[in-house]
């Protein structure tokens, strides 16, 4: 009678790793870009589970490719010659226009951290953070080499995630003055809509490469899982303002003592 108890402790040993994600695509919506094989690039495609919706570009299509999501919806254009604007995050466009302005080349990702939006240059590897309407960019730092696309920002040590695109296969994981604080190797190029899923804590992109479908990561570089076909896609982002706040360690030993507890529980009802 001892299995049922051994296969219960193994289930709380699974669900209390947080690394066993259900489902084939992120639980939470993921905004998508330039999605060139669904729609020519002229639509935002938001990916939930199995659900792909997408809803048009209003402003510059097909050029509002950064963006950035945090309440709402806001897109530049990925130059300073074309223009995006603020949606609802249904997809509502509210009027509003943004353009880049004072970056050196061009930009095709974008995220914000609720005060600020954050880019970087393509061609030159330049980090620039904005305020939220894509105006006033301030150089953060350099160094991050050329032909990075996707760029997401990472809540629980106020940092920055870029990915490699075309030239390198690592993700690295930048502190706002330029520090490495990690990196992995996705072991493909073209790692392009790079996003932080702050319900999960775990990071998602496409491969723009071979397969042109999600991936989700650990923070550690390990692949969870293969999310659905969504084509080529550039731009890429959860909303940062919403999503189930990560549980505080004390809460998380918490749960999994009680759910222990409760298989202890279960042990001696089929020993008796």
């Amino acid at each position: 009678m001892k299995a049922p108890f051994l296969v219960a402790v193994c289930f709380v040993a699974i669900a209390f790793s947080g690394v066993a994600l259900a489902g084939p695509g992120p639980s939470s919506p993921l905004y998508l870009t330039y999605t060139f094989d669904l729609n020519g690039g002229h639509s935002i495609v938001v990916v939930q589970g199995n659900s792909i919706t997408s809803f048009a570009e209003a402003y510059g299509p097909p050029d509002e490719v950064p963006i950035a999501v945090g309440g709402d919806v806001r897109t530049s254009g990925n130059s300073l010659t074309t223009i995006g604007g603020q949606y609802s995050l249904a997809g509502t466009p509210t009027g509003t226009t943004y353009t880049l302005t004072g970056i050196a080349s061009t930009a095709y990702d974008s995220t914000t951290d609720g005060s600020h939006n954050f880019l970087v240059d393509y061609t030159y590897g330049t980090v620039y953070q904005t305020a939220r309407d894509f105006t006033n960019p301030v150089a953060l730092f350099s160094g991050t080499g050329s032909y990075n696309v996707g760029i997401t920002y990472d809540k629980t040590n106020n940092s920055l995630w870029i990915s490699g695109w075309g030239a390198t296969t690592v993700v690295t994981d930048y502190s706002l003055n330029g520090t490495v604080l990690s990196s992995f190797d996705t072991g493909h190029y073209e790692n392009a809509s790079l996003a932080m899923d702050p319900a999960t804590h775990t990071l998602w992109l496409v491969d723009d490469e071979n397969s042109f479908k999600l991936e989700q990561y650990s923070t550690a570089g390990v692949l969870l899982s293969t999310g659905p076909y969504v084509g080529y896609s550039l731009g890429g982002e959860f909303d940062m303002g919403g999503g189930t706040p990560t549980p505080e360690p004390g809460s998380l030993l918490l749960f999994g003592s009680g759910v222990l507890g409760l298989a202890g529980l279960v042990r001696r009802k089929i020993n008796l």
